[in-house]
């Protein structure tokens, strides 16, 4: 099995804006992407992180709360319901906060790294990690649920991430 380096990927790589697969085998490889990428978002200082952030094209999310560490394949959010502003941080837009409206309640269905179903009620902060982190996996970015005036603001932002994107 060839050893993939994971490596995140900053606003501007392509990966980024695609919906990456569907996982249709739990193999050892897919187990070691989560662990690698498990590793990476905590080296980054993150508390999620989609495969595509990764440079994988797999629908994996791995998110850690202060008492678990969630390994997820093939996440679907089944209901939300309620409303949260929370300010939100990604990997892969360093040192930008936004104020992003979100679902106060998901339900997620997933499989776990034993390939078992399992289904979820998220509040709060975990109900937010997890729209963001399923966003990611559909090739959506927290920037795309903020107005074009806010965007506007934050435009030069964007461009030096881009800019040191376009360099790695």
């Amino acid at each position: 099995m060839k050893k993939t380096e994971l490596k995140l990927q900053l606003y501007g790589k392509k990966i980024l804006r695609q919906r990456v697969k569907e996982v249709k085998e739990i193999t050892p490889e897919v187990r070691e992407y989560l662990e690698g990428m498990l590793k990476l978002m905590r080296k980054e200082g993150g508390i999620g992180l989609a495969a595509n952030q990764a440079g994988i094209d797999l629908r994996l999310v791995v998110i850690e709360t202060q008492d678990k560490v969630w390994k997820i394949i093939n996440p679907q959010i089944r209901k939300k319901r309620g409303s949260i502003v929370f300010e939100e941080g990604c990997l892969s837009f360093p040192g930008l906060n936004l104020k992003i409206k979100r679902a106060k309640e998901v339900w997620v269905d997933f499989l776990d790294v034993d390939g078992n179903k399992v289904s979820v009620k998220a509040e709060d902060i975990l109900a937010v990690a997890f729209q963001h982190e399923v966003d990611h996996l559909d090739g959506i970015l927290f920037i795309d649920h903020i107005s074009y005036l806010e965007r506007l603001k934050i435009s030069p932002w964007l461009l030096e991430i881009k800019r040191k994107s376009a360099e790695s």
